[in-house]
């Protein structure tokens, strides 16, 4: 098993051999729809039609003129690359996926089309995928190739069965995940605090947060951490206080031999559980957190209830009516420090969030991975000033029209931190132009430049990110930042996950406010594997999916 992923992932290690420089990608090679010429950006002639079934949202809108059918990339596959898109069908996005598993038990697909991690695994078992291992290799471009794998390969790897890569995925970055803790600094200044370097020190924060009035009315009606009902997530996250313990909510993590374990069943969780119980009776967290959701709890920081809190980067856009309400308020990221000294890690989701699949046995697989090339030539390369592929503004508003894509990809952890150091360069030397490599979160350099010059409040959210990307460049790269090891779904996931995912989460509440004892977390653990927890672990570590 893991010589076979191994293989799969050297294969995809060596393949930046396709460089773009061989033809401009605004000039497409014209080919006969029957051959099969390896070049990126190559042009059926005739055109071929390519038949699709992807989710579309209501509220998605279009510039004047255009449709769905008929849209800027729609046109830019037909003018550049010879394809004319036709849709057999589309769905609202929860739709989407219960028609599309119909049609998959009927065996009736159109020839490319969208699909979870589930309904990958469906098809591949049911061979109903064309084999794109050849086509990748022969038609993506150098930049395509280097942007999916900027995760390692770890997506490809998840897109690719006994050897064969079945479907084109969807590469996300991860690493905007990572829970950073978020301080009150003007409460700190108000009360003499130091800033948080050791989780020792963010308790006698939070307590002091509680019992020092630091909102200065006299009543004791602050909390010093905040937490939400659902317990994970980007704002009012356990997830950051968990990860201080070394512990992984859910997170399928690997052991020193190797094999998949799930982090909200281990040891660890009962520590920092246990550490939150105590928090509670203390009266540092909110006694209702349990029936308040993410939208309540920015509620209560904006009323000056909560100075603490674990959250993604771009909590400061979260904070803003907080601050704006409250002149003064101030909030700062810190990395988060660790129960023993030991470098906490941050854990964060899977790189891959969907994948885009091609129906056995259509005459042009090759098509999926070009439409791909056009997409990263476009937004990631060297066409990114064309805006109107991004973002048309029209009638005093902005139109998506990036989404019209129907073969896309975003950009890896790697690609990120890349960008997120060109950002630092140019802000500290005042230079925009040493942005032009970068990919992402250019749109961020003046306004917290302006920020940083001028103190100017509309840029506060902004520059407040940009200190969070700082945190996380500094704290969680390389190993530091925790992907998890599986993103796929096993036929007990498809049964039991609800059930399991409730059980953990009402459980781990409990616990936290004392309902029960921390002992329950013994009796979860037994009850989670015996319920199909025990199950979807040995199905992860067979020889499963690109295993």
């Amino acid at each position: 098993m893991k010589g076979k992923r191994l293989a799969v992932l050297t294969s995809y290690g060596i393949v930046l051999s396709l460089l773009l420089s061989a033809s401009s990608p605004g000039t497409g090679i014209i080919l006969n729809s029957a051959e099969h010429e390896v070049y990126p950006f190559g042009k059926y002639d005739p055109p071929i039609q390519l038949h699709i079934a992807r989710p579309v949202d209501q509220t998605w809108t279009y510039p004047g003129g255009d449709s769905i059918e008929d849209n800027i990339w729609y046109r830019e596959y037909r003018s550049l690359l010879g394809i004319e898109i036709e849709h057999d069908w589309t769905a609202l996005p929860g739709e989407y996926s219960r028609k599309l598993n119909v049609l998959i038990a009927l065996g009736s697909l159109p020839e490319m089309f969208s699909v979870s991690a589930g309904q990958l695994k469906q098809l591949a078992d049911a061979d109903q995928l064309e084999d794109l291992t050849a086509v990748y290799e022969r038609f993506a471009s150098g930049r395509t190739k280097k942007l999916q794998l900027g995760d390692g390969g770890a997506a490809l790897a998840s897109a690719t069965f006994n050897g064969k890569l079945l479907a084109i995925p969807i590469v996300n970055a991860p690493i905007y995940e990572a829970n950073l803790l978020w301080v009150r600094t003007d409460w700190l200044d108000k009360l003499g605090l130091p800033e948080p370097k050791t989780l020792e020190e963010v308790f006698a924060i939070a307590d002091a947060f509680t019992g020092q009035d630091p909102d200065g009315n006299n009543q004791q009606d602050t909390f010093g951490l905040a937490i939400n009902n659902y317990l994970y997530g980007g704002i009012a996250s356990v997830t950051g206080f968990f990860n201080a313990y070394h512990a992984y909510p859910q997170t399928w993590i690997k052991d020193g031999n190797g094999q998949v374990m799930y982090g909200s069943i281990q040891p660890e969780m009962k520590s920092a559980l246990g550490k939150l119980q105590e928090m509670y009776r203390s009266g540092q967290l909110d006694r209702e957190f349990g029936v308040k959701d993410s939208d309540q709890v920015v509620e209560d920081i904006a009323a000056n209830k909560l100075g603490m809190t674990f959250g993604a980067n771009w909590n400061p856009y979260v904070f803003l009516d907080a601050v704006r309400l409250n002149p003064g308020m101030e909030w700062k990221p810190y990395a988060v420090p660790s129960v023993d000294g030991v470098p906490a890690k941050a854990s964060v989701g899977f790189s891959a969030s969907g994948y885009v699949v091609v129906r056995k046995g259509y005459q042009h697989p090759e098509a999926v991975v070009k439409m791909l090339n056009l997409h990263e030539e476009v937004v990631h390369g060297s066409r990114r000033g064309e805006g109107e592929f991004i973002t048309v503004e029209e009638a005093g508003g902005r139109i998506n029209t990036s989404r019209l894509s129907f073969v896309q990809s975003g950009v890896s952890n790697e690609d990120v931190a890349e960008s997120l150091s060109l950002l630092r360069e140019a802000i500290r030397n005042e230079d925009g132009s040493l942005l032009k490599d970068a990919l992402t979160e250019t749109d961020k350099y003046g306004p917290t430049l302006d920020y940083l010059t001028t103190g100017n409040m509309d840029n506060w959210a902004v520059a407040h990110q940009y200190f969070g990307f700082e945190t996380t460049m500094d704290h969680y790269s390389g190993d530091r930042l925790l992907m998890t090891a599986f993103g796929g779904q096993t036929p007990t996931m498809t049964e039991k996950w609800a059930m399991l995912d409730r059980l953990e989460k009402e459980t781990f509440t409990k616990i936290i406010m004392g309902a029960v004892s921390i002992d329950e977390f013994d009796r979860f653990v037994k009850d989670w594997n015996r319920l199909g927890g025990k199950a979807i672990l040995e199905e992860i570590n067979e020889p499963y999916g690109g295993e």
